[in-house]
């Protein structure tokens, strides 16, 4: 029996086709043999929902179950959602991959920036890191602050040269385009344009209304993650996590109401299954579209690979995702499978061959920059049933 769940045995609930039993039994065994506390998985299979899961508690004390409509924070899935919003600019013919940044905010062209591509912002070649600013604690919360300071920023390196993971800045490079083509912010555009349409249960800047439905985020070491910044100050990925608040537990309120296109994503497992379910069919979900076939297919096309200097492993990126990359972020046989993986061990991606979309949202989070043991459970065993 799972230690971490004190003694208490947690029920299963939702809905399993029988042809997918095998993952809920990997579900069962991540609570009684792999230490999880509460979470969902989700897989749709040609637009249809076959496996719909939740279980545990959504507390660290194990006093509020995991309830269908549960939120927990997706972290780095909010890149996904972001590029998606983006996306559907250039579906649209509001924006151009290969146009400038700077020709939609022309703020951004000073110090060298006037001919970074649109494109390497989605793939990660924009040499934006890290900010030459120093950030105080909280500011990575400030939507206004953080735009001056990338306007104002130097490139990492010589822009295009490779790809360098934009950790937390990403959301904002492509927050700020948004805003700037439409007038609106990243709640209000994933409102409207992604979870209305597709009934998608995620936000950003999460309402009052429903904070209660949050699960508390729950960590083996709660400040590994900070005390490694700490400890290696000049490391690339310290430098590209700056501006966090001062003791950030990742439950606080100021995270949750923040516009981090980077990180404050909260929703459940079948959002992110719903999203990449939509992008492996085409750009169509329940007869709702959201991009072109054309649009959708250049999203996931590769655009760059190598070791990535901040995650360090090898990666493979397409525009504003990730393609299959085991063993750290395993997708199955497909190469071209893609999604997104966030800290902790959330993690969707979606499959054109299989017309495929899982996702999964645990509260205990795995504490290293993988997808760990019980998300890797749940892949396999998906696919192991297809």
């Amino acid at each position: 029996m799972n230690p971490l769940l004190q003694g208490r045995r947690p029920e299963i609930h939702g809905h399993c086709d029988r042809a997918f039993d095998a993952v809920r039994q990997a579900f069962a065994a991540n609570f009684f043999e792999r230490d999880e506390i509460g979470g969902g998985v989700c897989v749709l299979v040609d637009g249809r929902t076959v496996v719909d899961l939740w279980c545990g508690f959504a507390d660290p004390e194990r006093n509020q179950p995991w309830a269908r409509d549960t939120l927990v924070c997706s972290f780095s899935v909010a890149k996904a959602v972001c590029a998606t919003l983006r996306h559907r600019l250039v579906d649209q013919g509001k924006l151009d991959l290969d146009a400038p940044v700077a020709a939609t905010w022309p703020e951004f062209a000073q110090h060298g920036k006037a001919a970074i591509p649109v494109r390497y912002l989605f793939d990660h070649r924009a040499a934006l890191a890290y900010l030459d600013r120093k950030l105080a604690p909280g500011d990575l919360y400030d939507w206004d602050l953080m735009v001056d300071a990338l306007a104002c920023s130097r490139p990492n390196d010589p822009p295009g040269d490779h790809e360098c993971y934009l950790n937390m800045t990403f959301g904002y490079l492509l927050g700020e385009l948004i805003r700037r083509i439409t007038g609106r912010r990243l709640k209000q555009a994933l409102a409207e344009d992604l979870s209305g349409p597709l009934d998608l249960d995620w936000h950003f800047a999460v309402d009052d209304a429903d904070l209660p439905r949050l699960a508390r985020l729950i960590q083996r070491q709660p400040r590994a993650l900070f005390d490694l910044v700490r400890d290696q100050p000049d490391s690339l990925f310290a430098r590209s996590m700056q501006g966090f608040g001062a003791d950030e537990d990742f439950d606080s309120l100021a995270w949750r109401k923040a516009e981090v296109g980077s990180g404050t994503l909260h929703g459940s497992a079948r959002s992110m299954a719903r999203l990449f379910a939509c992008l492996a069919g085409g750009g169509t979900l329940d007869g709702i579209r959201i991009l072109s076939p054309a649009s959708a297919r250049t999203a996931i096309t590769e655009q760059v690979r190598g070791h990535d200097p901040i995650l360090d492993v090898d990666i493979r990126f397409p525009l504003g995702y990730e393609l299959n990359n085991p063993p750290a972020h395993p997708m199955g046989p497909n190469p071209d499978a893609f999604g997104h993986w966030g800290a902790g061990g959330a993690f969707g991606f979606g499959d054109s061959e299989r017309n495929l979309g899982f996702g999964y949202s645990p509260n205990f989070m795995h504490p290293a920059l993988e997808l760990g043991p019980r998300g890797s459970a749940l892949v396999e065993a998906t696919l192991s049933c297809l």
